[in-house]
């Protein structure tokens, strides 16, 4: 399983040039394989508020993805790693999914992210 930040998801459906084309390529890759791809309830949010699509739709374009929703669990999770790691809510969200999931791994480009979550899970960047 691989787990998708936002950006990810913006930068395939917006086209922001040269990081489309090599987003779109691993994605393949990794659905090619049978692997599934995962995001949050967050990256709803943040896609739709991101981006010029006003549609979920857009995000079930992507093949094999699932969105996962953030329950108490989750959030008490994300509470604790946000705390620890001093990084922004939505990305303690992300990064909490990513771990209850047991993804093998985390695509990002967020530099800053990057830092923590190699902490915790490997991490894919572009």
């Amino acid at each position: 399983m691989l787990y998708l930040d936002t950006n990810i998801l913006i930068y395939l459906f917006e086209l922001h040039d040269p990081y489309s084309k090599k987003v779109a390529t691993i994605l393949e890759e990794f659905t090619e394989s049978g692997k599934q791809l995962l995001t949050s309830a967050i990256t709803v949010t943040e896609f739709l508020a991101g981006t010029t699509s006003s549609s979920l739709e857009t995000l079930h374009r992507v093949p094999r993805l699932n969105i996962i929703p953030v329950d108490e669990n989750l959030a008490e999770q994300a509470a604790n790693l946000q705390r620890k790691n001093s990084i922004k809510i939505g990305d303690s969200i992300h990064l909490a999914t990513a771990i209850q999931q047991k993804t093998e791994a985390f695509f990002t480009n967020d530099k800053k992210l990057t830092k923590i979550v190699e902490k915790y899970i490997p991490v894919i960047r572009i």
